[in-house]
């Protein structure tokens, strides 16, 4: 794939993540979920776009957490990004080294899962250790979570490598 069509891929996941977390705001907090809890669709952008490049999909990742950092402010950007940061590499370890493994759904397990630890993490240097009680409860929902993300970016994959540019180069099966 050519380097505009590269770039023209990422800004649209871009544009995807931030209307996703946009729309995810005005979904109402779940009664069992912890506060500031997100089901993370917009996490599948960054996922999809680890598929393009490791750039694409760190660029999207900060792009969100602009957006964070405009609408919900400097603490909820922070942990946005190191969230986003965290679920990028590890979602680029996941395509390189076990997705024929774990399939999407598992690289969407994992990437939340890393995302939750970096979020926790962080937050524990803002208010203490306490912060790591959240963790348990976060990863069984972040399990849930990974998984549906983890289908969008099955979905969002099998658009992509349907055209005969996929990112990867590879010719894919319809």
């Amino acid at each position: 794939m050519k380097n505009s069509k590269k770039t023209a891929l990422a800004g649209m996941l871009a544009a995807f993540a931030v209307a996703a977390g946009a729309l995810e705001s005005f979904v109402p907090p779940l009664p069992f979920a912890p506060p500031g809890f997100r089901i993370g669709f917009s996490n599948a952008a960054s996922m999809t776009a680890a598929a393009v490049s490791p750039f694409a999909a760190f660029a999207v990742a900060s792009v969100k957490s602009a957006f964070v950092l405009i609408t919900r402010g400097a603490t909820a950007a922070l942990l946005s990004f190191a969230g986003g940061l965290a679920s990028c590499a590890v979602t680029l370890l996941m395509f390189r080294f076990a997705r024929a493994k774990v399939g999407c759904i598992g690289i969407g397990i994992a990437s939340a899962a890393a995302h939750n630890l970096a979020q926790v993490s962080v937050y524990s240097l803002i208010i203490g250790a306490a912060a790591f009680w959240y963790l348990p409860y976060l990863l069984v929902l972040g399990t849930f979570c990974g998984a549906l993300t983890g289908i969008l970016l099955d979905l969002a994959l099998k658009l992509i490598y349907n055209r005969k540019d996929a990112p990867d180069g590879a010719k894919h099966k319809k």
